[in-house]
Formats: C-alpha cells, sequence, structure tokens
C-alpha cells in the first residue's frame, strides 16, 4: 500500500533493493609486439587516398589489433574506404557529414588512446613513425601536428594514433582554407577528433591520464648538482 502523500508506489524495504553499479570491467591488455602486417597487406587497396593507405597500414601494424576478428577487417575496410571518398570528394574541402561518420567509425577499432582507454584496453607504448608535415598545410595545421609530437601524451600514441592525427590534420587544413566562411560544424567534429588524441587537459582527465609537469629551473638545476659532483670526483 502507497504511503500517504506519495503518488507512486511505496518503496522497497532495504534488503530488496538492488545496486544497479556494474562490476569493475577487467582491463585487457594487447601484446605489446603483436602486428598483423598480412591482413593489412591482403586488404590495402593502392587506389586510395595516400592518407587512406596510411590509416589502413597503421592498424595492421598496431597492437590492439590482436583482439580483431575477420568481421572487424572486413568492416575496417568499409570505413577506410569512406575516408578515402571524404578525401578525394572535392579538393578543397570534406564533407563536415563524411568526416563525422568516419571519425566515429574508426573509434570503434580502438583507433586512439582516448578510446582505449574509455573500453579499458591497455596497450604498451612502443615506437612510432612521425611523418613530416604535408608540404601543402599551412602553418596552423603544421603546428598543430609537430605540437602532438612534442607533447606528453604522445607517449601513448600507437601507429593507429599518427595516422589519425594526418587525417585529421588534412581536415583542419581544408577547414583552415574556408577562410572566414569557415564552417561552424566543420570546427565542432574536428574538435571531437582531437579531444580522441588527447589533445587537452580536459580531454585527459576525461579519460584519466596525468602527465607529470617538471619545471625547467628543477631541471637545470639537477645537472647543476650532476656536474659539480662529477667535478668533485675528478
Amino acid at each position: 500500500m502507497a504511503r500517504s502523500g506519495y503518488s507512486g508506489p511505496a518503496p522497497k524495504r532495504p534488503e530488496e533493493r538492488r545496486r544497479r553499479n556494474k562490476d569493475d570491467v577487467e582491463v585487457q591488455v594487447a601484446p605489446k609486439h603483436y602486428r598483423n602486417v598480412a591482413a593489412a597487406r591482403d586488404g590495402l587497396d593502392e587506389t586510395w587516398h595516400p592518407i587512406a593507405q596510411r590509416l589502413w597500414r597503421a592498424f595492421g601494424e598496431s597492437p590492439q589489433a590482436f583482439y580483431f576478428e575477420p568481421s572487424d577487417w572486413a568492416q575496417l575496410r568499409y570505413v577506410i574506404e569512406a575516408a578515402h571518398a571524404s578525401l578525394t570528394r572535392y579538393e578543397d574541402r570534406i564533407s563536415v557529414d563524411s568526416l563525422t561518420s568516419v571519425i566515429q567509425a574508426l573509434e570503434d577499432f580502438l583507433t586512439t588512446e582516448a578510446t582505449r582507454r574509455r573500453v579499458r584496453v591497455s596497450v604498451d607504448p612502443g615506437p612510432v613513425d612521425w611523418p613530416a608535415p604535408l608540404d601543402h598545410w599551412c602553418e596552423i595545421t603544421a603546428e598543430w601536428f609537430l605540437s602532438l609530437r612534442e607533447s606528453g601524451q604522445s607517449a601513448f600514441y600507437q601507429r593507429t594514433d599518427v595516422a589519425f592525427a594526418v587525417y585529421v590534420a588534412e581536415a583542419m587544413n581544408r577547414h583552415l582554407n574556408a577562410g572566414v566562411h569557415m564552417s561552424g560544424r566543420m570546427l565542432s567534429v574536428v574538435i571531437k577528433a582531437c579531444s580522441l588524441l588527447l589533445t587537452t587537459e580536459a580531454s585527459r582527465r576525461i579519460a584519466q591520464m596525468e602527465l607529470t609537469k617538471v619545471e625547467s629551473r628543477d631541471i637545470d638545476a639537477d645537472i647543476t648538482a650532476l656536474m659539480e659532483k662529477y667535478a668533485n670526483a675528478i
């Protein structure tokens, strides 16, 4: 019977209540040195845009592909085809709808560290190859791309993160080329993609990544102390 003053059913007794919180999900650890170059090689279409080709190859060279099934590779090929189309449909711009769809689709393949952390897949940092900024990129785009390599979060990047960054930089560059006609919707999509690369402190905190800050004066003091110790030992 409902109590006086309540319009809904009577509340349950404490012992009848059930917790709605899910148990902690176990972190899945991908083998650090795993590669599936054969799968990436077999599915590569050499008619794709070079940036799309880089994306496809990166998955075969990244450890998270350890979890991929044949269905992952088949669907990824479809997504890379869409990325190719987004890059080649227009020479000077990218459709905001196409860019949004490709970025969302790539998240399903653990492309970035932000996504891997969200689904609790851990991959040990490994060496990645950083290409130089493309010749046609403007100063703002080139500076943004170079800043990724110099930032602390890049220590957790895999080859897919770098390939994704190249794709995002190309979209950013074409957006900037629009000048005073820059689209607000496109800005939102590009910034969303940047957050997947953990480019801001807010995005890093959401991903529970804390980078240790070391002040330059502390480094100088340590170097001075080390040199003095070395001089005294001579």
